[in-house]
């Protein structure tokens, strides 16, 4: 043979392997995941890319969340469901592709409105919502909260407050959320109209709001035939709709406060629900 000949064969050989070696290249973006929103998932397989000439490249798309995506390894922390695809190179220029997807269970808390503002002495009653009734909730702060294991706690901060709450779903996810509560000072006197004594931790006193900065005060409750059924010095919010240790009938009842400080008397209704 030539040398001509030989020279050919070499590059028809050498040319032959090449393609051989590059059609072997082979991607594994790594196995279907499910995951918590919020949480971190590690994307590619043990070995992202096989096969192939190394030294390897990589591209992740949608790079969106995903931190160093262009690493065989990058950690992804989406918020919806999503699918993604590595592009491998290898050093001959060959590419290949791998797709994986992300499923992300589709709970989700949220509280409105994100803050609000109060006057010292008045109840606010705040809001959260969850995408699945099989949650539990709790709320926490630094007090000053009624029906904490529901979706609308109703709070009475003498200062401003961050609540926060946290929703549990099944499969271990756990959302969290906050609201602060704005509170401007106030020495003015609050009176709620009605109240429900049944006992569930939510609105079972007769409130007034900021009377603990009138100790002094005397509370004294009519029923409607005039007659005195409560008469409490120092009241401080205690009042279940009891009179003599026997609860009063639903209705509308008459007060009469005495601050015996500068704001003076007031008077009013009052009415209990059952």
């Amino acid at each position: 043979m030539s040398l001509k000949g030989i020279i050919f064969f070499c590059v028809s050989f050498l040319s032959l392997c090449l393609a051989a070696q590059k059609s072997t290249l082979v991607a594994n973006a790594g196995p279907y995941q499910k995951i918590c929103s919020g949480a971190q998932v590690t994307l590619g397989g043990d070995s992202t890319a096989e096969k192939g000439q190394k030294p390897y490249t990589y591209s992740w798309i949608p790079a969106i969340s995903v931190y160093y995506p262009d690493s065989s390894n990058p950690i992804a922390s989406p918020t919806i469901t999503t699918t993604y695809t590595v592009t491998v190179k290898d050093f001959l220029g060959d590419s290949a592709k791998g797709t994986i997807t992300v499923y992300v269970y589709p709970y989700s808390l949220s509280v409105k409105p994100k803050d609000t503002t109060i006057k010292a002495g008045q109840t606010i009653t705040l809001h959260a919502q969850v995408s699945a009734g099989d949650s539990i909730i709790y709320w926490s702060s630094g007090g000053s909260i009624y029906n904490q294991s529901t979706l609308n706690p109703d709070v009475f901060p003498v200062a401003t407050t961050t609540y926060n709450v946290v929703a549990a779903f099944s499969h271990g996810c756990a959302i969290y959320d906050s609201v602060v509560v704005n509170v401007i000072p106030s020495n003015e006197l609050v009176f709620y109209n009605s109240f429900t004594p049944n006992g569930d931790g939510a609105n079972d006193y007769f409130y007034i709001g900021n009377i603990g900065l009138y100790p002094n005060n005397t509370l004294q409750i009519y029923n409607r035939y005039g007659q005195l059924i409560y008469n409490e010095t120092g009241y401080n919010n205690d009042w279940k709709g009891t009179s003599l240790g026997t609860d009063v009938p639903c209705g509308t009842y008459f007060y009469i406060l005495d601050t015996h400080d500068t704001p003076g008397k007031f008077h009013g209704e009052v009415t209990i629900i059952k």
